[in-house]
């Protein structure tokens, strides 16, 4: 696996070694050996002249501005995260954009409308992307989207997970699938969250209007802005929401306002990629209000113990965070 990575850094892995590095990458249990395989890459610095603009124009220039960020030095701490993004961004890119390479190679032996690619964030990771109809996408951790390489009558995409939506507007329906149900818009803003392990479900309307219809239900539910269908014991309901709570996660930021503690920790697990424990029910009351943006899961669970009558523990072992009530 090693001699792999190291050909992918390089640009030199054959289509036929993408499938196995890509499954490598985006099994859980890996993360550790990624993280080795992938250090001596981190350490070396990082130019656009090292890349080549033809071949990844992309990374090129989020490389060059990078750079250019790191001159301003009000920047520093924000600029310091960054880059080691880009570090990491070697073994993402390669997790998000395998399926892409290798349909891509396989193209011309059928209808790019029959191909499917299918778009995969591991644990821990954001990013955005565009669809065929210019239409912009963000994907929250641990989310899954599948979509064809060239829409027909309708724009269909398929999705698990979290994602944002900037639908381009034409007269083709764009249709986002999940295992709750369909949510069909021609042109709008949306958030959509339907994660299958947490057997929940929300639609978040910015801007336009969007309609929701149940899996196996004959009547859907239109949202205007402002409004949000969630998923209840006893089916699905709508409520006004302040959207940014529900939205700012695209931009690098998790709002809270009066979020029960579960639920509280459930983002967090998902945002940094870790495991926290909550032995103690009693802890279930509690509410968390505030802002998490640049700082790192050790900030977060100083600022969690100092704001609320709790303590934890990390085991260094297991990796795995323990958060308990004060005595």
């Amino acid at each position: 696996m090693k001699n792999l990575f190291k050909k992918y850094y390089n640009s030199v892995l054959h289509p036929d070694e993408f499938p196995k590095v890509s499954a490598f990458i985006t099994d859980k249990k890996n993360e550790f050996m990624i993280f080795s395989l992938m250090k001596p890459f981190w350490n070396k610095e990082i130019n656009a002249e090292d890349v080549n603009p033809k071949t990844n124009p992309a990374l090129y220039e989020r490389i060059k501005e990078a750079i250019s960020l790191e001159n301003q030095k009000t920047m520093r701490r924000k600029i310091k995260i960054y880059a080691w993004g880009l570090r990491v961004a070697a073994v993402l890119v390669l997790a998000l954009l395998v399926s892409t390479i290798f349909f891509f190679q396989k193209a011309g032996q059928g209808q790019l409308a029959d191909q499917i690619q299918t778009i995969v964030t591991p644990p821990g990771a954001k990013t955005n992307i565009t669809l065929p109809d210019g239409s912009l996408v963000w994907l929250n951790s641990e989310t899954t989207l599948s979509y064809p390489l060239k829409f027909k009558h309708t724009r269909p995409v398929t999705l698990v997970g979290e994602a944002y939506f900037d639908v381009e507007k034409n007269n083709k329906p764009f249709v986002v699938i999940t295992n709750y149900g369909d949510v069909e818009v021609k042109g709008t803003s949306f958030n959509v969250k339907a994660y299958t392990d947490d057997n929940a479900f929300e639609t978040t309307l910015e801007e336009g209007i969007v309609a929701f219809k149940a899996t196996g239900e004959t009547e859907g539910i239109t949202l205007r802005p402002g409004e949000q269908v969630i998923k209840t014991d006893k089916g699905f309901a709508v409520t006004q929401v302040e959207t940014k709570y529900f939205t700012s996660w695209k931009e690098g930021k998790l709002l809270f306002n009066r979020e029960p503690f579960p639920l509280f920790i459930k983002k967090l697990e998902r945002w940094y990629n870790v495991s926290i424990e909550c032995p103690d029910h009693e802890l279930d009351e509690l509410w968390y209000t505030g802002t998490i943006e640049m700082e790192s899961i050790s900030e977060v669970m100083e600022m969690i113990s100092k704001a609320s009558p709790v303590t934890y523990s990390f085991n260094e072992k297991t990796r795995v965070f323990t958060i308990k009530k004060k005595k």
